[in-house]
């Protein structure tokens, strides 16, 4: 369920496009079972769709969008084109009418579920090019970008709808998150590794949608050092017959120290109740100071997180870091400042800290400077 502050400040945002600009950028992801769709509303109030959910159960989308109380859709992007992403395109542009585009891989795909699809955008489709920009509120001082880093197998050779799907880094200022469909990463006789090639593109970001509903294909090593996500997002469905999320996806984003926020408890790994949050919708605000955004999970209270680059410290992760300025791991010959960006990769097994340097270790050097001045 959306809060109804929420819903009060998305309302004034709504009204506020073409008078004066909104104060926050707002992106959430929406809990449509086993499938994707995530909705971002601009400060200027343009609103995106991501991917609309699941065939044969479209409710789920409807009914959220029907509670941030939008009247259409300015912009669509799909990833690719299994019924779990484009399954519920006809009931959403019934209720909320696209003015502008939608942008996809082109070409074809057979089956009743893609046919409805290119019948219900009609000819606002547009095939999407590598490196394309989309401007959302272009006459404001800080603009939100929405940019294609790779489609159709980012130059590999490849049959595999999955691995054809579109990838779109949204930014807006110094924050940035992923929505790249079911891209893989692990080779074998059914997937090809597209994720290490795409990962240069898309650099640093603070949130990853992650790909594949977290399958055991999904999410490398390589796309993991070179994104560093602070944040996953799991949309996973409750029972369903692929076991998402895999247990080697999940023990990844662990250890890479990123924080998971799941849809559904889906019927794969187990959640760590110390490590993953099970919240329905997720809800992601995102402020005009380039510090930090706003994670609400379910109906529990936000969690803030501090933008890579910035400054800034919240909550627990503030007194912390404040009162114990070393972090080291107990395996490595290195030691961290404890705002040090690496930090996050050591496993909670081995994280120590101190007041003092470690004896016998040295400074990692590629600490900021800015984080220990």
């Amino acid at each position: 369920m959306v809060p109804f502050k929420r819903v009060s400040l998305l309302l004034s945002a709504a009204a506020l496009a073409g008078s004066a600009w909104a104060q926050s950028l707002h992106l959430d992801f929406i809990d449509v079972g086993q499938g994707d769709g995530a909705v971002l509303i601009s400060p200027g109030g343009e609103v995106v769709l991501f991917d609309d959910g699941r065939y044969k159960a479209c409710d789920k989308p409807v009914r959220f969008l029907h509670r941030l109380g939008i009247d259409h859709i300015d912009y669509l992007f799909i990833s690719h084109y299994h019924a779990d992403h484009i399954g519920c395109t006809k009931e959403v542009l019934e209720g909320f009418p696209l003015r502008k585009a939608v942008y996809d891989r082109g070409g074809s795909y057979p089956g009743g579920v893609y046919a409805a699809y290119v019948k219900a955008v009609g000819d606002l489709r547009h095939t999407a090019t590598k490196g394309q920009v989309i401007t959302l509120d272009p006459g404001s001082p800080k603009p939100v970008k929405i940019q294609i880093a790779a489609l159709d197998g980012n130059g590999v050779q490849t049959t595999n709808e999955n691995d054809l799907s579109l990838d779109a880094v949204i930014r807006y200022g110094k924050f940035a998150a992923e929505i790249g469909g079911d891209l893989s990463g692990v080779a074998t006789a059914d997937y090809l590794d597209i994720e290490s090639g795409v990962a240069p593109a898309v650099g640093q970001v603070e949130i990853y949608d992650v790909h594949h509903h977290c399958s055991r294909y999904s999410t490398n090593s390589t796309w993991l050092d070179v994104t560093r996500p602070k944040v996953g997002i799991v949309s996973v469905g409750d029972g369903n017959t692929y076991q998402h999320p895999a247990a080697e996806c999940v023990e990844r984003l662990h250890e890479a120290g990123v924080q998971l926020f799941w849809t559904e408890r889906g019927n794969g790994a187990e959640p760590d109740p110390s490590l993953d949050s099970v919240c329905g919708n997720i809800e992601v605000t995102v402020g005009p100071a380039d510090d930090y955004f706003s994670l609400t999970c379910g109906n529990s209270d936000p969690k803030t997180f501090a933008f890579w680059g910035s400054t800034a410290t919240t909550g627990a992760a503030a007194a912390t870091t404040a009162a114990v300025p070393y972090a080291w791991s107990n395996q490595s010959h290195v030691y961290h400042y404890a705002q040090c960006a690496d930090v996050r990769r050591i496993k909670a097994e081995n994280l120590e800290r101190g007041d003092t340097p470690p004896a016998g270790k040295t400074l990692h050097a590629g600490c900021p400077k800015a984080q220990h001045e």
